[in-house]
């Protein structure tokens, strides 16, 4: 029995022993804070002399606010000016986001201070009960920034004098839609495109009702577009784009009034998505394939098949010829024509694979055909 409730002995460690963290680089250290909130990253400074001199180097800041102002807000905005305020390194990253929980005044300061301290990428989705936040008119002309993404009632402005000399993605979501309902002026996102001439990347999700016009961006590679208008019977201004550079396309308009499209040398694409809901005609649908004949990959939603698989429309379809198609992803609905996709795979001379999805109200049927050339 005493053997039995004998404590298994233990053996006293030395610090060396035990601290397996000390040996880690800053570097990694670092990039394990990065996955954390700047908050909760800074309680680690308690650690040691060392991590107190970490947390003023982490190279990513992420503050997430409290929804609404009270104390707690207030706290958690004198967080952010304390951290800003005694930076001396440089960021990376700054992300913020805050749901009426600071006003645009903090946000203009706070991305000043960024730029100050060369910051790259920014990623801000503030929202505001009174006033849209205007970010600081030389955020146009940082030469470090790189990465910009916009959400909610946060407004760019431009100098004129001069460009985004290094922005290469660009995210902008709901920026116009809260212009509107901000001052009633639409943001000329045309203009504001013209501004970034190395521009790489461009998603775009907004209500919009003026002219898209993504021209003259040589350098644009991936454009994802997703846009609606909830209106009915509203006038809905086309889209245009020429970008003789892009690879990946995606265009998703839940708009209910019918847009057009312009798609106009696209030489380069290597993969294209399709999901259109609404068609003036058959000949806007039409102009829009035709623009997509070079890509590679091709993915088209059942409304636009639905369109398609219309006995009008079927005869026109052999007009449409994709020379470098290998791979075609449709999703089709039980009242689709079949005849559609045959007049597609004839069109296609170097298709190998087909993917197709069956949506049925019973079920959902996926196959996956290859073909062999």
């Amino acid at each position: 029995m005493e053997e039995a409730n004998k404590k298994p002995k233990t053996r006293a460690c030395t610090n060396e022993e035990h601290d397996k963290l000390s040996d880690l680089s800053d570097e990694l250290i670092f990039r394990i804070l990065s996955f954390l909130s700047t908050k909760e990253s800074h309680k680690t400074c308690v650690l040691s002399t060392r991590w107190e001199s970490i947390c003023t180097k982490i190279p990513d800041l992420n503050f997430k606010l409290p929804n609404i102002s009270d104390s707690m807000s207030s706290k958690a905005i004198q967080s952010v000016y304390a951290t800003l305020l005694k930076r001396i390194e440089n960021i990376r990253k700054l992300s913020l986001f805050s749901e009426y929980g600071c006003q645009s005044y903090d946000v203009h300061l706070w991305v000043s201070k960024a730029l100050d301290l060369k910051v790259q990428e920014l990623e801000l989705e503030c929202w505001s009960f009174k006033k849209p936040t205007i970010l600081p008119l030389r955020l146009s002309i940082s030469k470090s920034l790189v990465v910009l993404k916009l959400r909610g009632g946060t407004q760019p402005r431009l100098n004129y004098s001069s460009n985004f000399p290094s922005l290469k993605i660009l995210h902008l979501h709901y920026i116009v839609w809260n212009s509107i309902l901000d001052d009633r002026i639409e943001f000329d996102l045309s203009n504001f495109l013209s501004h970034c001439p190395h521009l790489e990347e461009f998603a775009l999700h907004d209500c919009f009702k003026q002219p898209i016009n993504i021209v003259s961006l040589n350098s644009l590679k991936r454009l994802y577009l997703f846009l609606e208008m909830p209106l009915p019977d509203f006038d809905i201004c086309p889209v245009q784009i020429n970008a003789p550079s892009l690879e990946d396309l995606c265009v998703v308009d839940i708009s209910l009034t019918p847009r057009k499209y312009e798609l106009i040398n696209l030489s380069n694409l290597d993969q294209a998505s399709l999901h259109i809901i609404k068609y003036s005609d058959f000949n806007s649908l039409y102009t829009q394939l035709k623009g997509l004949s070079n890509t590679k990959s091709l993915t088209i939603k059942p409304e636009t098949i639905h369109f398609l698989s219309m006995e009008d429309n079927l005869d026109a379809l052999h007009l449409l010829t994709f020379h470098n198609l290998l791979f075609l992803s449709i999703e089709i609905s039980e009242n689709c024509s079949w005849n559609m996709l045959v007049s597609f795979i004839q069109n296609a001379p170097k298709l190998e694979d087909l993917a197709i999805e069956v949506c049925i109200k019973v079920f959902n049927f996926i196959c996956t055909i290859f073909l062999k050339r």
